[in-house]
């Protein structure tokens, strides 16, 4: 996935994982980002989403394209208020300019393709 213009992601490469069980389309899947990414949505060093961001209100209906949108959402729009890193959500929150900052570091050091 393509960091979006709009973003603190902007000009990154982000490789996805998506896990469907057996339960799939009535589950939603497991998703993790494999790159690492700067986000208070996103486990530092699994990669692992909050799961409520793709599981509530999931039905057979959804499928892989809701969940690329939820997450391009997730980028523009991080919620420090639903987060997996406390201190990464407390950052965005008391000092969006050094969340900014780290967020592109990340970008450059991880997600540049090169």
């Amino acid at each position: 996935m393509m960091g979006p213009a709009e973003s603190h992601y902007a000009g990154g490469i982000f490789l996805i994982d998506f896990i469907f069980d057996a339960q799939y389309p009535f589950k939603a899947p497991t998703i993790s980002f494999v790159t690492k990414i700067y986000h208070p949505n996103v486990k530092s060093d699994t990669g692992d989403i909050c799961a409520d961001l793709i599981s509530n209100g999931w039905g057979p209906t959804l499928n892989v394209k809701h969940c690329l949108e939820v997450l391009r959402s997730m980028l523009i729009t991080p919620n420090p208020d639903s987060p997996v890193e406390e201190t990464i959500a407390g950052q965005l929150r008391d000092d969006p300019e050094e969340f900014e900052k780290n967020a592109k570091k990340w970008v450059e050091d991880y997600a540049s393709g090169s």
